[in-house]
């Protein structure tokens, strides 16, 4: 039926029926699979070139699965199938092409003859591959593809063959290359199959010469003259055919016109940068030329001229402007073809000396032209590439053309110093040339500084090495010079005599001219090179030394210090200039010329007593910015010049800010600068200067706190409040000075004071808060938050104790001096330690803290403060003092009040990042121990303490918080999925969660009967089951299973309304589909990891793992989902069954609990030696689910499966036998054995005292036990007729069938009394409840039997075995009635629409 499907035409049924294929191949034997074989060549061949390719994809991954099941035995059908494979192995669908190979890899390499190659290349056409009735678009799509694939094919069949099989190819391969069909693929207008073709001729050339040789008229025109192919499928595969035709075929130009034919359209292709695709052109320039005979390259002036003519001139392309790899690619083939080009000519005849002259003089001095006057070229690999050749050169000069090179390097550098004093030379002179000439001048000096290196292909990177005579040798590829090593500078002087001219050119300009321009560039020339002769030409003899102290008159014979004091500090000093960047930079070059840091330390001291503060600033700025310069200047940081000017500056800018006065540019980012920074976890500057600066911050920060004008004051706060910010958090170990925490003690009080006595506004309220967390995090990270005596955190709680104890405790007062210290009371004083718990004390801060109004002026901040006032009465919330306990209950009223419904109304309006700081966790989790502390109390008071309680406190509990409370941490819940909010709420009262007020939560397709906050309730809470913690996932348990129980209620309804007009099969009913979504999730989990463990061994669980978190969410879901059966009728069980049998659900389950529970379930602890007593076991002792439980984690699965399968067993004995029944051999003893020994006894005790206990009653029958058999009998009586019947439970019950016997029988047909006991024994078989539940089904249905309901004529009984409906369903000819379910089971399995009894057509 499967390969039947695959003969359809429609793409679906195709693909489905190729993935059934690819199942059977996977599922079955390797016998049964053998009989597909004689059909699978011919469905292959034809699927496998499928227009879909979903279908080709799928074809390959079942003949995986096919291949993997018979192995050798598909030997004998590889001759029709091997032509295929390798098409489908280079389809140009890449995911279908790999999954052939992957096949291809799974079976064993085979050589087969491409008879089917050769007829797709030259039999085939659009119209022969497809049938007629095929789109025209799809049967030329399907050519396209089948024709590139068979050429790639045939490049791969020739790639993974050894030679001597390559030989058996060669008549059919000239059969092939002879056809002239064959060579028109080079002209095809689809650029797929051009490129396919060329690749085969790539690799025929380089596999099998001697075949192109042979047709090496055909081979040269259809390669050479496609030389202009741009297309970027086509253009990679054609050039390496192109080395390959010029290495295999030794006189390929005789058969096609060089100049004319090839040369000219690659001219032109040059000047066009090669249209978009120099990243693949270009790179192969260099072995083209190098395999160019030289009938074609004569004249090789001319030649070499226009060849290099034309690459420069693609550098103006619009691709190559807008695209830097483009331009890399032009830059890279340029000065690799020109370096080649002067190798083949370094000799000193007349002609070479042209070429050389002309390479250098017409392309290699104008492109650097070019790129000095265009900035992406100077960034781009040329400078860099112009570097090596010149060392290059260098290396040669020693050698045997030393000549030839030294001339080439002083025409080199004689037209570079032309080229470059022209730009300079220049009063205008471009910005960005100058920038250029640095530039390429610091690359040449360093070449390692290169800003960019643009990589090149690995597969065409050619190097010249010294041994190399004629430069025609070519070495394997290396690394591109960004990975390379260290590159080595230039050796001669030809570079230094060029700085030291343009330097000299640049100095004349500045003193004649004051050129800005030039001083710019000045400065670049210095930088890179700092040399005393560069410095020597930039001073005059004439000019007088500049005065000095006697420190400094040795050093002044030093030009660059020299320079330095004469023209720098000169131009340092001048009022008008604004950009002083590039001059502080010309500092520290002159200063490199100073052989020791103490003369460093001379020279700063000197020229920095009287620089302006910007000047000053950015010293200090470059000083940190390279830990070169900073070695250096430490000296000069930390000595006093610089020391006493910033603690002088300080006090100036201090001084200005208290007047109010407009403030100073620099000084405060100076400042901040000199704190913030650190040398070797030392101060910037020196240890004592730091000191006074912090000293005068305090001082002013002092002063402004007591003054009143709070426009004036606002700026210096802030200022001091950046600086301050910036020094806690960047300088480790600050707080040890004691002029830093009493900066921070000021902070504090700035920010515990009202905003009426400190004038702040709210702005800078919070930078002055930032600034005192900052110091805090520094003290608690780096010294720790230690609270001894004269401590920080002891001083402020100090402080704050007198503030709260010395000022009277009214609204008022509270209001203005106190309640921002609320969030450091506990925090920094420790409550406990300080005011000791004393009665009056803690009285007195209720009062304080209930004349607050604490929803209004709640702060995220202050989180942590009522964080430790959750604990602190958590703690204390069951005094020894009894006779205090009122006192406490009205404390214990505000407290839940104040921090419940304000901070949780308030966390519950941001947004959920606020959720995840460790201060909100840490608030909510102590609140959370306290409402369970509550609960604890409130549901079982200690014994005495309920008369000592105030008699409203339990009401007022139950009616006002409980139900504010708990609504509150529902939707907490869903924010901070946390385990103390799901242990909270597993006190929460059923009636909340029937009413909840949850935003609504419903899924698509879902089809419930249920309330809506039930539904959504569900839907919400059940995905936590799964959570990766066990404590949430217990605590969400038991808050679903308060409402499982009330579920049912809602399916009976629809379920009564919908069994009037069932008319189809067994009504279905699916349990809450929240609960089956999380199993049936986590049943292919439990697959994954139990998969390897057989049925009946126990696999052991890591406690606490990911494992544990999935199987224990899996086990909780089941154990709700039984709960919900219990508590269902027995007609919705009925249903709730159905659905179960259908998804496999409950099957799954027991195959998993069979691994999960141990081969010996006992309770671990009890003695070895045995006793009277029964043994414990997990089935006779109660699962404790607690979340806070932590021992014996490692028994938790095993009890829990334990139990479930006990509650499956209970409360689904039908199923359970139903799955017992269809099982394997060994599954079904281990099972029986299983239940037999461990459970049967407990639950067959527990049902016999459930039918003995029953205060059920029934009227007209009597049900009595005999517990020492395992009996239950059932005495029915009504008028003449008397029946009793005798139930005795098997020993493996509920497995074995219960077995009815026959007692005495009053007044019954012999036949009617055989059709009730077999009525009892099929529904105590079939039905999903107790005994008791059966034998009540029983007798309605006598009941109704004597009522006068007929029996049903196909079952033989007035109730539905399965829905417990009545025949309603009456044949129009014979009036008799059927159930609807025993109707739809007839028609189905008989074909026929008949009445079973008339036989007549029922209607």
């Amino acid at each position: 039926m499967v390969l039947r499907k695959l003969s359809k035409r429609d793409a679906v049924t195709k693909l489905k029926a190729v993935q059934e294929v690819g199942a059977v191949c996977q599922e079955q034997q390797p016998d049964v699979v053998q009989g597909v074989l004689p059909y699978w060549p011919r469905i292959y061949c034809r699927i496998s070139m499928d227009h879909d390719r979903r279908v080709r994809e799928a074809t390959q991954q079942a003949f995986e699965q096919l291949v993997l099941k018979v192995k050798r035995n598909l030997a004998p059908y590889l001759k029709s199938i091997m032509g295929h494979w390798l098409i489908s192995q280079c389809d140009t669908y890449s995911p279908a092409a790999s999954a052939a190979s992957t096949a291809f890899q799974a079976a064993f390499p085979l050589n087969k003859q491409p008879e089917v190659l050769q007829d797709s290349l030259l039999k085939e056409t659009a119209d022969t591959l497809s049938d007629p009735h095929v789109p025209e678009e799809e049967r030329e799509a399907k050519y396209i593809r089948l024709l590139t694939s068979s050429l790639l094919a045939l490049k791969r069949l020739l790639s993974i063959l050894p030679e001597q099989d390559r030989e058996l190819l060669k008549e059919r391969l000239t059969q092939l290359i002879t056809q002239g069909k064959f060579w028109k693929y080079s002209k095809h207008k689809t650029p797929q199959i051009r490129g396919a073709f060329f690749e085969l001729i790539a690799t025929m050339c380089a596999h099998t010469p001697q075949l192109i040789q042979a047709e090496a008229a055909r081979a040269c025109s259809a390669v050479l003259l496609s030389i202009d192919d741009t297309d970027p499928v086509v253009l990679p595969p054609l050039w390496e055919a192109v080395l390959h035709i010029l290495s295999c075929v030794d006189n390929c130009w005789t058969h096609v016109s060089a100049r004319k034919g090839v040369m000219l359209k690659l001219w032109v292709l040059l000047k066009e940068g090669g249209r978009g695709l120099a990243t693949s052109l270009h790179p192969n320039l260099l072995p083209f030329i190098s395999r160019l005979p030289a009938e074609v390259t004569q004249p090789n002036l001319d030649f070499s001229r226009t060849f290099l003519t034309s690459v420069i001139q693609g550098l103006s392309s619009d691709r190559a402007t807008s695209s830097p790899s483009e331009s890399a690619a032009i830059i890279f083939a340029t000065m690799e073809c020109l370096r080649f080009i002067i190798l083949q000519n370094a000799g000193d005849e007349q002609e070479q000396r042209n070429i050389q002259n002309m390479v250098i003089s017409e392309q290699l001095l104008p492109l650097i032209d070019r790129a000095l006057g265009n900035p992406s070229l100077q960034t781009g690999p040329l400078f860099p590439q112009v570097s090596d050749m010149l060392l290059s050169w260098e290396k040669r000069v020693a050698g045997k053309e030393t000549p030839t090179f030294q001339r080439l390097l002083s025409d080199f550098w004689e037209g570079l110093g032309r080229l470059c004093k022209t730009y300079v030379d220049c009063e205008e002179a471009k910005q960005t040339a100058l920038e250029g000439i640095a530039l390429l001048l610091q690359i040449m000096h360093n070449p390692n500084c290169a800003s960019k290196q643009t990589k090149k292909k690995k597969t065409v990177k050619i190097c010249f090495t010294d041994k190399e005579e004629r430069g025609q040798g070519e070495e394997p590829p290396r690394e591109t010079p960004a990975v390379e090593k260290q590159r080595c500078p230039l050796r001669n002087g030809h570079l230094l005599d060029l700085v030291c001219q343009l330097a000299e050119l640049n100095m004349m300009y500045m003193s004649e001219r004051e050129s800005e321009r030039h001083l710019r560039f000045l400065s670049q020339l210095l930088g890179a090179f700092p040399s005393p002769q560069v410095f020597q030409v930039l001073l005059r003899p004439e000019e007088m030394k500049p005065e000095m102290g006697p420190e400094l008159r040795p050093l002044a014979e030093n030009a660059a210090v020299h320079f330095l004091l004469q023209r720098v500090t000169v131009w340092l000093k001048q009022d008008d200039r604004k950009d002083t960047d590039f001059l502080v930079d010309m500092v520290f070059s002159s200063l490199q010329c100073c052989s020791s840091s103490d003369d460093k330390t001379l020279i700063l001291n000197h020229i920095s007593r009287d620089l302006n503060w910007s000047v000053t600033l950015q010293l200090i700025e470059k000083a940190c910015a390279d830990p070169v310069r900073l070695g250096g200047c430490v000296g000069w940081l930390r000595g006093p010049v610089l020391g006493e000017r910033l603690v002088g500056l300080a006090g100036e800018v201090c001084v200005m800010g208290l007047r109010g006065s407009s403030h100073h540019a620099h000084g405060w980012p100076l400042i901040s600068l000199a704190l913030s920074q650190q040398q070797n976890n030392e101060p910037l500057i020196g240890k004592a200067y730091v000191k006074q600066i912090i000293d005068k911050l305090h001082a002013t920060l002092s002063e402004a706190k007591g003054m009143s004008d709070a426009g004036n004051m606002e700026p210096l706060v802030t200022f001091i409040s950046d600086v301050a910010a910036t020094f806690f958090s960047s300088v480790k170990g600050c707080l040890l000075l004691a002029s830093a925490e009493e900066l921070l003690m000021t902070v504090f009080q700035l920010c515990a004071q009202d905003q009426i006595f400190t004038h702040l506004s709210d702005a800078l309220l919070l930078k002055l808060q930032h600034v005192y967390t900052a110091g805090i995090q520094s003290l608690i990270t780096h010294l720790g938050a230690g609270v001894t005596k004269g401590t920080l955190l002891h001083n402020i709680g100090l402080w704050v104790k007198s503030q709260l104890l010395t000022i009277p405790l009214t609204v008022k007062s509270v209001n203005n001096t106190c309640f921002n210290v609320v969030s450091e009371i506990f925090y920094g004083l420790q409550w406990c330690e300080e005011v000791e718990l004393s009665p009056p004390m803690v009285s007195e801060y209720y009062k304080l803290l209930q004349t607050w109004s604490l929803e209004q002026r709640i702060h995220n901040d202050n989180l942590r403060c009522f964080a430790h006032m959750a604990d602190l009465i958590n703690n204390h919330t069951y005094s020894e003092n009894r006779a205090a306990y009122r006192q406490q209950s009205e404390r214990m009223s505000f407290l839940i009040s104040a921090t419940c419904n304000c901070v949780f109304s308030q966390t519950a309006s941001e947004n959920s990042s606020m959720f995840w700081n460790p201060w909100v966790q840490l608030f909510v989790c102590a609140n959370c121990e306290l409402i369970v502390r509550l609960s604890e109390f409130f549901t079982s008071p200690p014994a005495g303490v309920e008369e000592q309680l105030p008699p409203e406190l339990n009401s007022e509990w139950k009616e006002f918080f409980l139900e504010g409370i708990h609504n509150l941490l529902l939707s907490l819940l869903i924010k901070i999925p946390g385990e103390a909010v799901g242990e909270a709420l597993t006190y929460i009262p059923v009636e909340l969660l029937t009413q909840n007020k949850l935003p609504p939560r419903f899924v698509a397709d879902q089809r419930s009967s249920l309330p809506e906050p039930l539904q959504t309730l569900l839907n919400t809470l059940s995905p936590l089951l799964l959570f990766k913690a066990r404590p949430l996932q217990l605590a969400v348990y038991h808050i679903l299973h308060k409402v499982m129980p009330l579920l049912p209620e809602s399916d009976s309804e629809s379920a009564s309304a919908k069994s009037d007009d069932e008319d189809g099969e067994e009504p279905c009913l699916s349990p809450p589909a929240a609960l089956m979504s999380i199993i049936s999730a986590t049943e292919e989990l439990l697959e994954n990891i139990l998969g390897g463990v057989q049925v009946g061994e126990f696999a052991v669980v890591q406690p606490l793992s990911m494992e544990h978190c999935f199987i224990l969410g899996y086990l909780l879901a089941w154990k709700l989902l039984l709960t919900f059966f219990k508590a269902s009728s027995s007609h919705l069980r009925a249903q709730y069954s159905l659905h179960l049998k259908k998804t496999r659900s409950l099957h799954k389950l027991l195959l998993h609990l069979f691994r999960l529970m141990p081969e010996n379930p006992s309770v671990p602890g009890q003695p070895a030696e045995p006793s009277s007593k029964e043994p414990k076991t997990f089935f006779t002792e109660s699962l404790s689910l607690a979340p806070r439980k932590t021992d014996g984690l490692q028994f938790e699965v095993p009890h829990l499966a334990c139990s479930v399968y006990y509650g499956a067993l209970k409360d689904l004995p039908a199923m359970v036998r139903l799955w017992w029944n269809s099982q394997e051999k060994r599954v079904f003893s281990t099972v029986d054995k299983f239940t037999s020994k461990y459970v049967s006894g407990v639950l067959s005790a527990q049902e016999i005292a459930s039918v003995q206990s029953s205060t059920q009653t029934f009227e007209n029958m009597m049900v009595k036990v005999r517990s020492a058999t395992r009996e239950v009998i059932a005495t029915y009586s009504v008028d003449d007729i008397f029946i009793e019947l005798v139930i005795q439970l098997p020993q493996n019950y509920p497995l074995g069938s219960i077995s009815v016997e026959s007692g005495r029988r009053v007044g019954v047909a012999v036949q009617q009394w055989r059709n009730w006991m077999l009525q009892l024994s099929t529904y105590l078989t079939h039905q999903n409840g107790s005994i008791l539940e059966g034998l009540s089904l029983w007798k309605n249905n006598v009941d109704k039997r004597f009522e006068g309901v007929e029996d049903c004529m196909i079952c033989f009984s007035v109730i539905h075995g399965s829905n417990y409906s009545l025949p309603k369903k009456a044949c129009r000819t014979c009036k008799k009635k059927f159930h609807s379910a025993c109707l739809y089971k007839w028609f189905t399995s008989s074909n026929k629409s008949t009445c079973p009894l008339c036989r007549e057509t029922f209607f």
